[in-house]
C-alpha cells in the first residue's frame, strides 16, 4: 500500500506523493452515467471478473466509487482481492455489502478515534485515568522483557472492533472461497519477509493484518509469524486474482500528483520517499499483470483525508464512467444480473439474534471469571454491536491489554461469542517518563523530570504498586500500594509514603520576596471505595515532618520545623472526555483535612478545598470552559502558615507566584477554546488557542486587593512530552505577564 504504509511519515512530514511516469494521463471525469446499459450480452459471459484494489490510506475509498460504479452498470465481481486499504475495502465488500453500504460505513467511522487507537480517556480505569492527568504525555516504555517500547502507536483496538462488527457473520468461515464474493487479501510477513496471502481462518485477522501500517499499527501476531501492511511486497495485487481463477483482470490504482525536490528536505521526507519508489516497483508489477486498469485521480488529496469520503468515492466513480467504453461489454443483462445478486445473497451469513455464552481466551483464570461476569448480563438479549464494543473498550481501559477482538462459536448447538484478549507484550511493569517546565515567571525557569513506575499484581489480583520519581528543581519520591480487599472488592486500602525536597518561591508581580528551602516527609494509609471509572472517595491518615527555612529574600512568614499530622478525606469525581485538554464534561474534587498538628499552630483546626470545572463543546473546533475554587479554615485563624496561595497561571495569570496567601479564598474563571490544527500522531494532538477571564480574592492578605481581576490568552500545543502553554496575562494594579509551561495545565 503506496501511501498507507508510508503512513507514519506522512502523518509527520505531510503526505509525500510519488510520480508515476509510465502511466497515461487520467481521462478527464465526465457526467455519471445512467445506470441503463448500451450493449447487453444476451447471456452470462463465462468469463469471471477479478478486480484487484490498491492500498492507499484514505485514497482507498475511492475504490467505493468504482464498485458502486460496477452496481449501476451490472458489471459482476467474481474474484476480488487487495491490500492495505484496498484490502479493507474489498474485504468488506466481498461480505455481501453493497458500496452504499460501504459508503454508510466510513462516514460514520470516527477516524481521529480509529488512527489515534488506544482507549478513549472516559472508558479508562480510574486509576488510569488518574495516570493520564498527573503524566500528561504519550510516553510509555514497557519492563516485561527488559526496556522495551509498545510496537506500534495504535495498538488497533479500535480498528479492530470495526472489523469484527463487520466481518462477525463469517468467524467460523473455513475459506475465504465461501464468502458472497471469493476474496484475498495481502500482508507482509516480516519474519520471513515475503507477502503472505490471507484464503481462510479468521477474515477480522486478516483485514487487521494488511492494514498494519509498520510503527503505527502493533502487528499482529500468529504463532512465530508477524504481519504487517502488504504495501512493500504487493501493493496492487493482480497476481493474486490471477491465481484465483479469473479470466479478466481489472486493477484499481489510485493516482497521485509528482514528487517534487522541494518536498524531499527533512530525514522524514527522504525516508518517506525511499519507502514509496519501492512500493511504486511493486504497484508496475501489479499493472502489467492487469488487463484493464482503472486511475482513479486523487491528486488533490493525502492519504489521510479520511474524512473527504464523498469526494474520494465520487473520484472513484469518475474513474470507473471514464473506462464505460470498455467496461461495457462485460455488462450483463436483467435477467443474468439478477441471477448474480441472487447467488451473491444466498452466500450471505447474519448475526445471530440473542448470544446464549460468552468464552473469554488469552488471560488468566482470575481475569476471566471477571470479565465473563462484566458481559454475562448481555447474554440471551438481542446483540447490540456498539453496546458490545462499549464494553470490550472499558475492558481495556485497565492498562493490560492491548486489544480485544472477538468472533462467534458454536457449542452443543448454542451460538455465543468467543472473546480474544491480547496482553500487552511488553507491559506491565511499565514506566512513563514526566517532563515539567514551570516559566510562570520567565526570569526564574524550573525545569523537572519525573518517571511513574507501575507494577501490578504484586500484593494480589488487581493491586499495584505505583512510584513516582522527581528529579530537578523538586527531588522526590512518592509510592503508595492499591490493593483491592478481596479481588474483585470495590473497597480498597492504599498505604503511602512521600518524600521531597525543593524549593517555595513568592513574588510580587514579577520581584522575587522570598525563597524557602521546603523539605517534608508524609506516610500513612487510607481506606477508600472505588465506585467506578469516574468516582472515587477515600479517608485516612497521614503523618510525618515538614522543614521550611528562609534562604533568600523578605520572610513572609517565619521558618518552621516539626511534625505534621491529619486526617484526610477525598473525593473525585472525572466526567470530562479527554485528561490534558477536556473540551467536555465535568470534574469535582473536594479535600477536607483535620490537622491534629501542624507546626506553627496552636490548635488543631480544619481545610476544605473545592474544585469544579465544566467543559461544553460549542462546535468540532470551539468549547467553552469554567472553572471555581475555594477554600477555608472554616474561621479558624491559628493555623501557623497559610494555608492557600494564588498567583500562576490558572490561579491569577498576572499576579506573582504565590503572591496573595491566606487561610481563605475563592476563584475562578471563564475561557474559551479553538482549535487550529491537529498535528500528526508521532508529534502529538491538537493545537489551540485559548482565553480567558479570571477573577478571585484571597482573604486576610493586606496585599490583596479587594477583587483581583485579570485576562489571560495563549497557545497551546499538545506534544508527545505533553501539552506547552504560550501566553500573557494583562490584569488590575499594574500586574501583567508573560509565562510558558510544559505540563499538566487544567
Amino acid at each position: 500500500m503506496r501511501i498507507a504504509l508510508c503512513l507514519f511519515t506522512t502523518l509527520i512530514a505531510g503526505a509525500l506523493p510519488i510520480a508515476m511516469g509510465a502511466q497515461e494521463p487520467a481521462p478527464q471525469p465526465s457526467a455519471p452515467a445512467a445506470a441503463t446499459q448500451e450493449a447487453k450480452p444476451s447471456s452470462r459471459s463465462p468469463l469471471k471478473i477479478g478486480v484487484a484494489l490498491e492500498g492507499g490510506g484514505a485514497l482507498g475509498e475511492a475504490h467505493i466509487g468504482v464498485l458502486k460504479w460496477f452496481e449501476e452498470h451490472h458489471i459482476p465481481v467474481d474474484y476480488l482481492a487487495g491490500t492495505s486499504m484496498g484490502g479493507l475495502v474489498g474485504g468488506f465488500y466481498s461480505t455481501g455489502k453493497s458500496a452504499d453500504d460501504l459508503r454508510m460505513i466510513v462516514e460514520k467511522a470516527n477516524w481521529p478515534l480509529l488512527l489515534r487507537g488506544g482507549t478513549p480517556y472516559e472508558d479508562l480505569a480510574f486509576r488510569r485515568k488518574e495516570d493520564a492527568r498527573q503524566v500528561p504525555n504519550s510516553l510509555v516504555i514497557g519492563l516485561k522483557n527488559g526496556a522495551t517500547l509498545p510496537p506500534g502507536l495504535n495498538t488497533g483496538h479500535q480498528i479492530n472492533l470495526l472489523i469484527d462488527r463487520e466481518t462477525l457473520p463469517y468467524a467460523a468461515l473455513k475459506s475465504f472461497n465461501d464468502l458472497p464474493i471469493p476474496f484475498r487479501c495481502v500482508s507482509t510477513e516480516l519474519v520471513s519477509g515475503k507477502p503472505f496471502v490471507f484464503k481462510e481462518g479468521s477474515l477480522s485477522d486478516a483485514l487487521r493484518s494488511t492494514i498494519s501500517i509498520p510503527g503505527v499499527f502493533a502487528p499482529i501476531r500468529r504463532g512465530d509469524q508477524v504481519f504487517v501492511d502488504g504495501g512493500l511486497v504487493d501493493n496492487l495485487p493482480t497476481d493474486v486474482v490471477r491465481q484465483m481463477g479469473a479470466d479478466v483482470i481489472i486493477a484499481v490504482h489510485l493516482q497521485i500528483s509528482k514528487t517534487s525536490a522541494k518536498e524531499i528536505q527533512s530525514a522524514f521526507g527522504v525516508l518517506g520517499r525511499s519507502v514509496e519508489l519501492v512500493i511504486a516497483e511493486t504497484e508496475l508489477r501489479g499493472m502489467a499483470g492487469a488487463d484493464l486498469i482503472i486511475r482513479a485521480n486523487v491528486e488533490d488529496f493525502s492519504s489521510s483525508d479520511y474524512e473527504k469520503s464523498e469526494a474520494l468515492i465520487q473520484k472513484g466513480y469518475e474513474a470507473a464512467e471514464a473506462k464505460a467504453q470498455i467496461l461495457k461489454v462485460y455488462a450483463l443483462n436483467d435477467t443474468d444480473w439478477a441471477e448474480y445478486v441472487h447467488k451473491k445473497e444466498s452466500r450471505m451469513r447474519t448475526v445471530p439474534g440473542a448470544p446464549q455464552f460468552v468464552r473469554v481466551t488469552g488471560v488468566d483464570e482470575r481475569a476471566v471469571a471477571n470479565m465473563e461476569a462484566f458481559l454475562h448480563p448481555l447474554l440471551g438479549k438481542t446483540l447490540v454491536p456498539e453496546q458490545f464494543d462499549g464494553l470490550l473498550t472499558r475492558l481495556t481501559g485497565v492498562g493490560r491489554y492491548d486489544s480485544i477482538t472477538y468472533d462467534l462459536i458454536e457449542e452443543n448447538g448454542k451460538e455465543g461469542l468467543l472473546v480474544r484478549v491480547h496482553e500487552k507484550g511488553y507491559a506491565p511493569p511499565m514506566l512513563q517518563p514526566a517532563f515539567a517546565i514551570d516559566g510562570s515567571q520567565t526570569d526564574d525557569v524550573n525545569f523537572t523530570l519525573g518517571a511513574r513506575l507501575t507494577f501490578m499484581d504484586v500484593a494480589g489480583y488487581r493491586s499495584e504498586w505505583r512510584t513516582d520519581l522527581q528529579f530537578g528543581a523538586t527531588y522526590g519520591i512518592a509510592t503508595e500500594l492499591f490493593r483491592p480487599v478481596t479481588p474483585f472488592s470495590k473497597w480498597f486500602v492504599l498505604p503511602f509514603l512521600n518524600a521531597s525536597q525543593g524549593t517555595f518561591n513568592i513574588y510580587h508581580k514579577s520581584d522575587p520576596r522570598a525563597v524557602y528551602r521546603l523539605d517534608n516527609v508524609l506516610t500513612g494509609a487510607n481506606f477508600g471505595y472505588l465506585f467506578n471509572r469516574f468516582n472515587e472517595l477515600r479517608l485516612g491518615y497521614g503523618i510525618g515532618y515538614v522543614d521550611s527555612t528562609l534562604r533568600l529574600g523578605k520572610p513572609e512568614y517565619s521558618s518552621f520545623s516539626g511534625r505534621v499530622g491529619a486526617l484526610q478525606v477525598r473525593y473525585i469525581r472525572d466526567h470530562t472526555n479527554e485528561a490534558v485538554i477536556p473540551t467536555r464534561g465535568h470534574f469535582l474534587q473536594a479535600d477536607f483535612r483535620w490537622f491534629d498538628n501542624n507546626p506553627g499552630a496552636t490548635e488543631a483546626f480544619p481545610s476544605l478545598e473545592l474544585r469544579g470545572s465544566y467543559y461544553r463543546s460549542l462546535t468540532a473546533t470551539r468549547s467553552l470552559y469554567f472553572e471555581a475554587r475555594g477554600g477555608s479554615t472554616l474561621g479558624f485563624t491559628h493555623v501557623g502558615t497559610p494555608q492557600f496561595f494564588l498567583g500562576a497561571p490558572g490561579l491569577l495569570s498576572a499576579y506573582g507566584v504565590h503572591e496573595l496567601s491566606g487561610n481563605q479564598y475563592f476563584y475562578s474563571r471563564a475561557g474559551y477554546l479553538y482549535k487550529l490544527f491537529t498535528l500528526p500522531p508521532f508529534v502529538g494532538k491538537q493545537v489551540y488557542l485559548t482565553g480567558s477571564a479570571e477573577v478571585g480574592k484571597m482573604y486576610g492578605d493586606s496585599f490583596a486587593p479587594r477583587i483581583s481581576v485579570d485576562g489571560a490568552g495563549g497557545l497551546i500545543i499538545e506534544t508527545a512530552l505533553g501539552p506547552v502553554l504560550l501566553g500573557g496575562s494583562y490584569g488590575d494594579t499594574g500586574h501583567q505577564k508573560w509565562f510558558f509551561q510544559l505540563g499538566r495545565l487544567f
